[in-house]
C-alpha cells in the first residue's frame, strides 16, 4: 500500500492465490440436513469456478478433506495461504484470525453471526477484529457473511452455492445482506440477461468496509458499473472519494440506502450493527457525489440492468423527452404520471407523425403520445411495426419506451411478445436512438427468447412503469450532472489555510463576527457596549439607524426574550431601547448573565438566508442553507451539502430550495446577489474544515442577500467551540 494512498490493497483478499478453509469436513449432514457445511461448499465452489490457486483445509480430524491436504492448524501450513476462510461457530473466530495474522496471512472470510449485530458479548468480539483489522492491515470480510466471489478472478470465497454458468459481465454487486446479495445477483442475471464482475455481501464491516469495496471495484478493469445494498457506511469521507473517482472514470455507482426511518434504523442496528446516519445528510451526500440513489429493489435492479447496457447508453443523449406506445389505454396513463414524476417529458408527436398515423392506426385509435395502438396491433401484425418506426423517427422523441410483456405465464401459443420483441429487435438494429421495454407488472421469471436477442440489440427490459420511468430519469440526471462536471472538477477555492485556536463554548459576538471576517465572510460592523452612553456613542461612529441585540451565552434566540431592537435612528432611542432591553431580559431570565449589548448598523434590506454548520454521527460537520430569518424554522426550506462545497456546488443547493425564485427576482423585484451568497456558502465550508473538530455548531442567521452587486452581509451569527 502507498504511504499516500488512504485505499488499501484488496488483492489478497479479492484475489487470493492460496486459500485455506478452516471448519471444512468429512462429515455427512444430520437426516433431513439438504446442504452440506459451508466450508465444504466454499471448496465445492472453488472447484466449480476454475479457481486456479492452491486449496487447504484446517480441521485437527482429518488429514484430507475432498482432496485438499487437510492440516491441524495455521501454524502447519508448510506456505501460509493469501487467504483464510472460516466456517467456524463465532466464538473461536477472534481467536483463529489472530493466529491466521501471526502466521502471515493477509485477509479472512468470516461467515458466522453473533457480533456487533447482538449483545455486549457480540459487541467484543467484533472489537477484537476491528482492532486486529487496524492494527495488523489485515482484510476481514465481514463477520455475518456470505464472503467474496470475483468472477473473472474465478475466485469465489462464498457461503452460498454458486451454480456453473455463471454469466459474467460489467457489474459488480456489494451488500452488506447475504440473503439480498444472492436475491439481487440472480434477479439481474436470470430476470435481465446482466452479467457480474463481483458479488461481496460484507456484513458488519469489521474489517473491509463498503467505502473500500467501492473503491476496488471502481478500479476493477471488468467493471462498469456499481450497485450496492447498504444500511450503513464506515467511512463516509472515503465514500465521497470514491464518488468523485466514479465520476473522473464514468462508472456509474448505484446504491439502495436501507435505514431511512426510525424502524429500519433499528432494524439495520439488529441485522449488521450499523449506524444508519440521518437520511437528509445521505441524501446530500449522495447528490453531491453523483451517486445514483435508488429506493427500492426493483428500482436498483432496472436502475443497473439500464445502466450496464452499453449499446442503450452509447445511443442516450442525455435526453428527457420519451415516447411511449403501449396496447393499453390504462397503462399510457400510468406510464406518463411515472416519467413526469421523475422529470421526464412526454411530448406531443410531431406534425409529421400525425400525418401519418392515421394511415396506420383504426379509427377509434388517437394521436397523442402516449400511443394508444389499441387492440388493434394484436389483431394486426402489420400496425405495431409501423407504430414504433413512427416513434423512432419521430423528431420530438429522444427515448423509444415499449409495454410488452416479457414476463407472461401463458401458454407460448396465446403469447404476442415475441413476435413484437422480433420487430424490436429488427429497429433497433437500424435505429440509432435508445429504446427500452417495460412490463406492466413486477415479478415473475422473463422469457429468454424474448429477453436475451433484446439485450443483444441493446434494448433493456424493464418491470413497472414506475421503475422504468426511474431508471432513466436516473439516467438523464447523471449524464447532466457528468455534463457539468468539467466545470466544476475545475473551480478553484480558497486554499484552507486558517486553523485558529478558540475557547470552547458560545463565542461573543465580537469574537463570532472576527472569525467570519477572518474567512472573508463580510458582516455588519459590530460593537458590544456595558452601559447606555456606551451604546449611544457608538451607534454615532457607526452611522444611524442602528439595531441593539442583548449578549448572553446563555441566550441563543435573543428575540424571543425581548432582547432585540431595530430601526434606532438617534441616540435618544438607542439609550430608550438600551435600557428597556435590560429590564425586559431580566425579567423573562434573572439567571442570564448578561454580558452587554450589541450594536449594530442596520443592514440594507434584502432575503434573510441561514447558512451554518452542523454535526452529523457520520459525515462530521456538514453545511446547512436555506431561507432563513425568525421563520428558518417554520419553512424549513434547507439544504445540506458537504464540505468541501464549492461556490458552483453551493448554488445547485439554492436551486433546489423551494423558495429559489425569491432569489432570482419575483413579482417585479431585482434579483439577488446569488453569486456573492454562493462565495460565503463556499467559504463557511472552508471555515468548518479549518476549524475541524473544534467547530460544534454555526449558525449565520439571517445573512443578509443585497439585490444582485450589492453583496451579502452577515447580522447575527452564534459560533459554538467544542
Amino acid at each position: 500500500m502507498s504511504k499516500t494512498s488512504i485505499w488499501r490493497d484488496l488483492a489478497p483478499l479479492m484475489r487470493p492465490n492460496s486459500v485455506a478453509v478452516i471448519g471444512a469436513s468429512q462429515r455427512v449432514p444430520a437426516a433431513g440436513v439438504t446442504r452440506e457445511p459451508r466450508g465444504n461448499r466454499v471448496i465445492h465452489n472453488l472447484r466449480n469456478f476454475g479457481y486456479s490457486g492452491r486449496i487447504v483445509a484446517v480441521n485437527p480430524k482429518y488429514s484430507e478433506v475432498m482432496e485438499c491436504p487437510c492440516y491441524p492448524d495455521l501454524a502447519s501450513i508448510p506456505e501460509p495461504p493469501d487467504c483464510v476462510v472460516l466456517a467456524v461457530p463465532n466464538r473461536h473466530v477472534p481467536d483463529l484470525l489472530e493466529s491466521a495474522a501471526a502466521a502471515g496471512v493477509r485477509a479472512g472470510v468470516v461467515f458466522a453471526a453473533g457480533f456487533a449485530e447482538i449483545g455486549i458479548e457480540g459487541k467484543q468480539r467484533q472489537a477484537r477484529l476491528e482492532a486486529l483489522s487496524k492494527e495488523r492491515n489485515f482484510l476481514i470480510c465481514g463477520p455475518n457473511c456470505y464472503g467474496v466471489l470475483n468472477v473473472f478472478g474465478k475466485a469465489p470465497l462464498f457461503a452460498s452455492l454458486i451454480p456453473q454458468g455463471f454469466l459474467a459481465g460489467p457489474v459488480a454487486l456489494v451488500s452488506q445482506s447475504g440473503g439480498l446479495s444472492t436475491t439481487i445477483a440472480n434477479a439481474l442475471m436470470l430476470n435481465r440477461h446482466v452479467g457480474l464482475s463481483h458479488i461481496v455481501s460484507c456484513g458488519n464491516q469489521a474489517g473491509v468496509t463498503v467505502e473500500e469495496y467501492l473503491n476496488y471495484f471502481i478500479e476493477d478493469e471488468n467493471t462498469g458499473v456499481v450497485a450496492a445494498f447498504v444500511e450503513g457506511f464506515k467511512q463516509p469521507a472515503k465514500l465521497m472519494a470514491v464518488a468523485e473517482k466514479a465520476i473522473v472514470r464514468n462508472k456509474p455507482l448505484i446504491i439502495l440506502k436501507g435505514g431511512r426511518s426510525e424502524v429500519s434504523q433499528r432494524a439495520a442496528a439488529t441485522h449488521s450493527g450499523s449506524l444508519a446516519g440521518a437520511a437528509e445528510v445521505i441524501d446530500a451526500a449522495f447528490r453531491q457525489g453523483c451517486i445514483v440513489q435508488v429506493r427500492s429493489l426493483n428500482e436498483l435492479i432496472d436502475t443497473v440492468s439500464l445502466f450496464s447496457c452499453e449499446t442503450f447508453v452509447k445511443r442516450h443523449n442525455g435526453g428527457r423527452r420519451i415516447g411511449v406506445l403501449s396496447g393499453s389505454g390504462g397503462e399510457c396513463t400510468l406510464v406518463s404520471d411515472a416519467a413526469m414524476n421523475v422529470g421526464l417529458e412526454v411530448p406531443e408527436l410531431s406534425e409529421d407523425s400525425k400525418a401519418r398515423l392515421p394511415e396506420v392506426l383504426p379509427d377509434f385509435g388517437n394521436l397523442n403520445n402516449p400511443l394508444d395502438g389499441t387492440g388493434a396491433m394484436y389483431d394486426d401484425e402489420k400496425i405495431f411495426p409501423r407504430l414504433l418506426q413512427a416513434l423512432i423517427e419521430d423528431a420530438n422523441i429522444d427515448i423509444v419506451t415499449v409495454n410488452l410483456e416479457a414476463n407472461d405465464p401463458r401458454p407460448k401459443e396465446l403469447k404476442s411478445g415475441n413476435r413484437f420483441s422480433l420487430a424490436i429487435t429488427n429497429a433497433a438494429a437500424a435505429a440509432n436512438k435508445p429504446m427500452v421495454i417495460f412490463s406492466s407488472v413486477v415479478g415473475g421469471p422473463a422469457d429468454p427468447e424474448i429477453l436475451i436477442p433484446l439485450r443483444a440489440a441493446g434494448v433493456p427490459l424493464m418491470e413497472g412503469a414506475e421503475c422504468a420511468m426511474s431508471a432513466l430519469g436516473h439516467l438523464a440526471d447523471y449524464y447532466q450532472f457528468r455534463k457539468h462536471w468539467n466545470a466544476r472538477a475545475q473551480e478553484e477555492t480558497a486554499p484552507v489555510s486558517l486553523n485558529p485556536k478558540l475557547a470552547s463554548g458560545i463565542l461573543p459576538a465580537e469574537a463570532a463576527f472576527r472569525l467570519l471576517d477572518s474567512f472573508g465572510i463580510p458582516v455588519v460592523p459590530t460593537l458590544v457596549t456595558h452601559d447606555a452612553d456606551e451604546a449611544a456613542m457608538a451607534a454615532e461612529r457607526m452611522g444611524f439607524p442602528v439595531a441593539l441585540k442583548v449578549e448572553s451565552a446563555q441566550i441563543a434566540h435573543k428575540s424571543d426574550v425581548g432582547g432585540v431592537a431595530l430601526g434606532l435612528a438617534n441616540s435618544a432611542e438607542v439609550r430608550g431601547a438600551f435600557r428597556r432591553m435590560h429590564e425586559r431580559v431580566t425579567a423573562r431570565l434573572p439567571t442570564a448573565e448578561i454580558a452587554g449589548v450589541v450594536v449594530q448598523r442596520m443592514a440594507p434590506e434584502g432575503i434573510e438566508m441561514i447558512v451554518g454548520i452542523k454535526r452529523d454521527p457520520l459525515f462530521g460537520p456538514v453545511v446547512v442553507c436555506g431561507f432563513g430569518g425568525v421563520l428558518v424554522e417554520l419553512l424549513k426550506d434547507v439544504a445540506i451539502g458537504i464540505p468541501p462545497v464549492s461556490r458552483q456546488q453551493a448554488q445547485s443547493l439554492l436551486m433546489g430550495l423551494r423558495g429559489w425564485p425569491l432569489l432570482t427576482g419575483l413579482r417585479g423585484k431585482p434579483p439577488a446577489d446569488v453569486d456573492a451568497l454562493c462565495d460565503a456558502i463556499a467559504r463557511v465550508s472552508q471555515l468548518a474544515l479549518s476549524l475541524g473538530n473544534q467547530l460544534s455548531a454555526l449558525d449565520i442567521n439571517p445573512l443578509v442577500v443585497h439585490a444582485i452587486s450589492h453583496g451579502v452581509a452577515a447580522v447575527d451569527a452564534l459560533v459554538q467551540i467544542a
